[in-house]
């Protein structure tokens, strides 16, 4: 699916304010804006979420076809409006799994 690139650079919240931090998995295949891009091998954890049990990871869905080190680009849906914006995935760990919020993110490398 078609989206802007995910990098580590991008900021995004659980929908109950925790933090998630982008972990690419080994060195970096590809950098935007001097960061490494986001891929299907890594992982997004939560820290700080604010319910009980909290979130813990994000499962990102929507992914490209372009491929980093082997492995499926992370993508975004262009902002439709400004942020905060729904995610392309979904915070698992808490009792009612939702998006998390792209509160920023780079709007240049598109991935198809």
């Amino acid at each position: 699916m078609p989206g802007l690139a995910l990098h580590t650079g991008a900021t995004m919240t659980c929908p109950h304010g925790g933090t998630v931090t982008i972990l690419p998995a080994g060195p970096p295949g590809a950098l935007v804006q001097g960061m490494p891009v986001a891929t299907s091998a890594g992982r997004l954890v939560i820290a700080g979420c604010a319910v009980t049990p909290p979130c813990a990871t994000v499962q990102w869905t929507n992914v490209s076809s372009v491929l980093v080190n082997g492995a499926p680009l992370l993508v975004q849906a262009p902002p439709p409006t400004p942020p905060p914006v729904p995610g392309g995935g979904v915070c698992i760990g808490s009792p009612t799994p939702a998006p998390p919020l792209v509160l920023a993110m780079q709007t240049l490398v598109t991935g198809l």
